[in-house]
This record gives structure tokens, C-alpha cells and sequence, in this order.
């Protein structure tokens, strides 16, 4: 079957679950608002949806995708990254999310473009090269990855640079004036998650030990 009639198809059988009754009431509800309690900044990456590895269900994540789950430092009076700086300021200030994510996840390709990148970032490129000017946003998690693990194999530097990138992008969230007044008031949290598509394994960072742990902990370990 083509690709796209597979996702026609998808839809019949949503369709004909969506229409039952057990649906009413989200139907009515959802017609005119939607106030999910958290926000994913993930990639654009086929293989992670939040909402299918969450078991999330309609109007419970507000998704903002882009190359590398990457979110720009917040730029006062000039806006180089419209799309993900509206969905933020939309999340935080209309929606009132309790929580930001952002799930990286192995085997990006937009962080092996950046690993693969000369360390200036000014290395002559393509006028239609979107990708590595977007990716390089997050260039300080490269550098710090080839100053510290410069001695590592190149797909564990890539890995390692996954999950720095997230806190990059954490950081950067926490330049934006209405995450930090929400912060400071604690109605928000700030997550970074990583999922290993291979093992399915998905990692929170732990602040205060400085470091990535199993969200859930594997049947008959402490951890």
C-alpha cells in the first residue's frame, strides 16, 4: 500500500473510534480550547513522538518539533527564530504549562551534522543550507564535547552531544523573561529527557546529581 493511503487509512480507523460516544464530551470540550498541562520540544525526528511514547492522549502535550529539539537563547528586541520562540511565549503565558520538556533522543542527525562541523561555525556552506546554521545554536554542547571527550570514537561524541545539547536548550529557556518569572513563582518546571531509540530506554537529567537517570527504573534494580 502506498505510504500515503497508509495514512489515509490511519485515519478511517480514527475516525471511527473518534466518533464513538466514549468521545463526546472531549469533542465538546476541545471544539473551543485546548489547556494541556505540558509542552514537548522534541525533534523532528520520525522514530520519538512524545505522545506515542507517553501514551499521551488528544489535547494532552502542546508539541513544538524542529531539527534537534533545539530552542534559541531568548533575544531582546530581535527575533531570529519566530516559530519556536511564539510556541514558547504561547505555552508559558496562554496555555500556563506546568512543565517544559526537552526530549533529545540517539541517533540525531542534526547533532551529527554539528559534530560534523568546523569548530568556528563559519565554515563556507551552501547559500540553501538551512541545517547548519540552525543546528550550530547549540555549537557551545559540540565544543565542550570535543574539548572534554575529543579522545572518544566519533558516534559517542555524537551521543554525548545529544544529551548536552538538551541542557543547552534548557538554559537558553531560561532566558526568556516569562519562563524565568514562572520559574521564580514556581508554577513551572523544566525537564531534559533523552530516549535511546534502540534499547527504549528514556533518561531524565537530575539536577542535583548532574546527571542523566532512567525515568523509570529497569525491573529489579534500585535505579
Amino acid at each position: 500500500m502506498d505510504s500515503y493511503q497508509e495514512l489515509i487509512e490511519g485515519y478511517k480507523a480514527f475516525r471511527h473510534k473518534y466518533l464513538q460516544q466514549d468521545f463526546d464530551d472531549y469533542r465538546s470540550w476541545a471544539a473551543t480550547t485546548q489547556s494541556p498541562k505540558v509542552m514537548v520540544i522534541g525533534c523532528s525526528d520520525s522514530r520519538v513522538n512524545p505522545a506515542i511514547l507517553t501514551h499521551a492522549g488528544l489535547g494532552d502535550i502542546f508539541a513544538a518539533n524542529n531539527v534537534a529539539n533545539i530552542v534559541p537563547p531568548y533575544e531582546a528586541g530581535r527575533h531570529s527564530h519566530l516559530s519556536i520562540g511564539a510556541a514558547v511565549q504561547f505555552a508559558v503565558l496562554n496555555l500556563k504549562v506546568e512543565h517544559v520538556i526537552v526530549m533529545a533522543h540517539s541517533g540525531c542527525g542534526g547533532v551529527k551534522a554539528l559534530m560534523s562541523s568546523d569548530e568556528s561555525g563559519e565554515q563556507e556552506r551552501p547559500e540553501d543550507d538551512y541545517i547548519q546554521g540552525w543546528v550550530n545554536v547549540i555549537k557551545e554542547a559540540r565544543d565542550a564535547v570535543k574539548s572534554e571527550m575529543g579522545d572518544r570514537d566519533f558516534d559517542e561524541q555524537c551521543q554525548i552531544c545529544e544529551m548536552e545539547g538538551a541542557l543547552v536548550s534548557i538554559k537558553n529557556l531560561t532566558g526568556y523573561p516569562y519562563v524565568r518569572e514562572a520559574l521564580e513563582e514556581g508554577r513551572l518546571d523544566l525537564h531534559a529527557w533523552y530516549f535511546h531509540i534502540e534499547t527504549g530506554e528514556l533518561l531524565n537529567y537530575n539536577h542535583e546529581k548532574g546527571q542523566y537517570q532512567r525515568l523509570v527504573k529497569a525491573p529489579g534494580t534500585m535505579q
